[in-house]
């Protein structure tokens, strides 16, 4: 753990769960990480659904309505572990895309996944921040890829 209680990276990583039984949540991410490179928007990702009047005169709020790719995506990033109470995404300040373009590091993908996502139980519209200014598809990009090197390690280690 880190000075400001922000755990390390490796604290963070090792909250991946890459037992056989989350293979299918690893295939999920794969996918959705795919389908978000090859498309990085699509219109139906996300719509606001407008304030309401009721039949008994209150209003409701307004809210965001996500898309199926959307929801898979975020789906996934639960399923793998992504989003982990071992990050208190409410004490630090998320970390930023790197401004070279350079590959988001996994465990600030982790960082940044448990922000949108928890962020969005708080806040209506975190995801689809993260999503119109490329940050959940780089979060999706690291991932998948920290999941392709680490299966291939393994793969190389038992062969």
């Amino acid at each position: 753990m880190n000075d400001n209680g922000d755990p390390d990276d490796a604290v963070l990583l090792a909250q991946l769960d890459t037992t056989p039984g989350r293979a299918d949540a690893w295939e999920r991410l794969l996918a959705a990480a795919d389908e978000f490179a090859s498309r990085p928007h699509a219109e139906d990702d996300v719509r606001w659904e407008m304030p309401r009047r009721q039949p008994d005169g209150s209003m409701s709020f307004g809210r965001p309505v996500y898309g199926e790719r959307v929801d898979r995506a975020r789906r996934a990033l639960s399923e793998v572990g992504a989003v982990t109470p071992a990050y208190h995404w409410t004490r630090h300040v998320p970390p930023r895309l790197p401004d070279d373009g350079s590959p988001l590091p996994p465990a600030d993908a982790m960082r940044l996944a448990t922000h949108i996502v928890r962020g969005e139980r708080f806040g209506d519209g975190h995801i689809g921040k993260a999503l119109e200014q490329g940050i959940l598809q780089a979060v999706l990009a690291s991932l998948a890829t920290w999941h392709r090197d680490h299966q291939d390690h393994r793969d190389r280690s038992r062969g």
